[in-house]
C-alpha cells in the first residue's frame, strides 16, 4: 500500500504542483507525478522505458499507460521497482510519495473484525472526502498521522 502523506519535499511539491496543473507532457501526453519520477530515474540509470517495464514484470506499453494515469498503478508494481533497481532512500521515498499523488483511488481494508464504528469511518470518508475543504483535510490529516 502507498504512503498517502502530503508532500512535503521540493521535489514533492513540485510534483503535486504538476499533478494539479495537469503533468509534464511527453509525447503529447501527459505524466503523472509517478510517471515523472519514473522517467528521472529511468534517465539517471541510463534505461530505457522497455528496461524499467522489464524490471518490472510489465510490458512497456501498460507502464506508459501508468506513467500517464490512463491505468492505475498496480499495487506491487512500486515495491517491484524499489526492490530491482537498487535505489537510494530518498528515490525509494520519492517514488513512493509519487504513487501515492498519482493514484486515482484508495481502498480502506475491512477485515471481518471489524467495527461497526470502523466500518462507519471508512462510509463517512468515502462519501463526505469530494465535500471536505482543503483545510478539514489538512485537520484530519495530522489528526490521522499522530502517534
Amino acid at each position: 500500500m502507498v504512503n498517502k502523506s502530503l508532500p512535503q519535499t521540493e521535489t514533492e511539491m513540485t510534483m503535486a504542483q504538476n499533478l494539479i496543473a495537469g503533468g509534464q507532457k511527453t509525447g503529447g501526453k501527459r505524466l503523472t507525478p509517478f510517471g515523472e519520477k519514473c522517467r528521472e530515474i529511468r534517465k539517471a540509470k541510463g534505461m530505457l522505458l522497455i528496461d524499467m517495464a522489464h524490471v518490472a514484470g510489465v510490458s512497456p506499453g501498460f507502464l506508459s499507460l501508468v506513467e500517464t494515469g490512463r491505468k492505475p498503478i498496480p499495487d506491487r508494481l512500486v515495491s517491484t521497482l524499489v526492490a530491482n533497481l537498487d535505489l537510494t532512500p530518498r528515490q525509494e521515498k520519492e517514488l513512493t510519495n509519487s504513487a501515492a499523488l498519482s493514484a486515482k483511488e484508495y481502498r480502506i481494508q475491512m477485515n471481518e473484525n471489524s467495527s461497526p464504528l470502523d466500518r462507519r469511518l471508512a462510509q463517512a470518508l468515502e462519501t463526505g472526502f469530494a465535500k471536505m475543504t482543503p483545510l478539514k483535510k489538512e485537520s484530519l490529516l495530522k489528526l490521522l498521522e499522530e502517534e
